[in-house]
């Protein structure tokens, strides 16, 4: 079979829908870089229906004339389950996806959506998703496994992970800049809208943040992270807080945005000089620290720290503040270069290299279509 001419990867995040665009040579091998698109997301146009058209066109529009007729398209799907790597788009795996809605409502459900919109648009074109849960696949046993009944986690109740592309990325660049380091003992940090964490060894997936859904581990712009399941047991039967309002109150209004009492975006947060938005920076620096601590606890050690994500490798103060939570540790970075945002950001001789990556999901999505 010949190798397909180009790939449209289509990506939904929490507040934006970006695509690429990529040329494949003869040989079947991304030609780089790739044109690239980007729209914003408004919370009320995620559910919306008909959103999933006009953001296919708004995307096309900032795309090569050839993104209108790709012979392949990519999507990025949060949630894909046990799914170990990317899937020919059918009616039977649409079904299985929609099924996991509930278990990432930000994300599926608009994913979805786009992909119905673009099987529209290209009836003809082969579909591919691909899944961020596919990358931790490989977790550990007593990682996988929830403090649940056996029968709840023959059910599907276990942890999965999230945030596959952009770790599946770190590794494969830290593969072709330092292949050793790239075996070593690794934690990833990828912070943005989502954040998590995961411990990688041999280039493989050992233990992460999230669990069955992307609303567990550290705190987020507005997920909670990890809670004591006892304030859902208050919520619901204490102060009777209906059960749709208790979903929108962890997703969307808690987090940083819970913390700060208004910005969950760290970007206004860093420029905010009030107390409330200074006691959010600080419990997000200390949580992420402990997240890491956690981490190298299941590597027995740890080699290199990767930072990604819009605050990972884009906010230099957080990266220092979780840094001198982590003093103790080793870890110790070399001022200069965290605020220059260079990709070494350890100090000379440290026993911890601390790098600073661009994650390229899209990336990731068009060698999942090629292959």
């Amino acid at each position: 079979m010949s190798a397909p001419r180009d790939v449209l990867t289509l990506n939904v995040g929490s507040a934006t829908v970006k695509a690429a665009y990529y040329a494949v040579d003869a040989q079947g091998v991304l030609i780089m870089p790739a044109a690239r698109a980007k729209i914003a997301v408004l919370p009320e146009d995620a559910h919306d229906a008909r959103s999933a058209g006009r953001w296919l066109s708004q995307l096309l529009v900032q795309l090569p004339a050839g993104a209108g007729q790709p012979t392949r398209v990519a999507h990025r799907v949060v949630h894909g389950a046990a799914r170990p790597g990317p899937a020919r788009v059918t009616e039977a795996l649409m079904s299985e996806l929609t099924a996991l809605t509930p278990l990432a409502p930000l994300h599926q459900g608009p994913a979805l959506r786009l992909i119905d919109a673009a099987r529209h648009r290209w009836p003809d074109v082969s579909q591919v998703a691909a899944f961020d849960t596919s990358w931790h696949a490989t977790l550990a046993p007593w990682a996988r496994r929830l403090p649940v009944p056996a029968s709840l986690h023959a059910a599907g109740v276990m942890r999965y992970g999230f945030h596959g592309l952009a770790f599946a990325s770190a590794v494969r660049q830290l593969s072709a800049m330092a292949p050793a380091l790239a075996q070593a003992r690794l934690v990833l940090v990828h912070l943005g809208g989502g954040s998590s964490l995961c411990a990688v060894a041999d280039g493989r997936s050992v233990d992460t943040t999230m669990g069955m859904t992307p609303l567990d581990g550290v705190p987020m712009a507005t997920r909670s992270g990890s809670l004591d399941p006892g304030v859902v047991l208050y919520l619901a039967q204490t102060l009777a807080m209906p059960l749709p309002e208790i979903e929108h109150l962890l997703w969307r209004e808690s987090g940083l945005r819970g913390l700060s009492g208004g910005s969950g975006d760290m970007r206004e947060l860093l420029a905010d000089t009030s107390e409330s938005a200074g006691h959010a920076r600080a419990h997000y620096a200390i949580r992420i620290a402990q997240g890491i601590a956690a981490m190298a606890t299941s590597l027995g050690g740890v080699d290199a720290i990767v930072f990604s994500g819009g605050i990972g490798d884009g906010a230099p103060p957080i990266r220092a503040a979780v840094a001198e939570h982590l003093a103790w540790m080793g870890l110790r970075l070399d001022p200069e270069a965290n605020a220059a945002g260079a990709t070494h950001i350890h100090a000379p001789g440290a026993a911890i290299s601390v790098l600073v990556l661009r994650v390229n999901e899209e990336q990731e999505l068009a060698l999942a279509a090629l292959a």
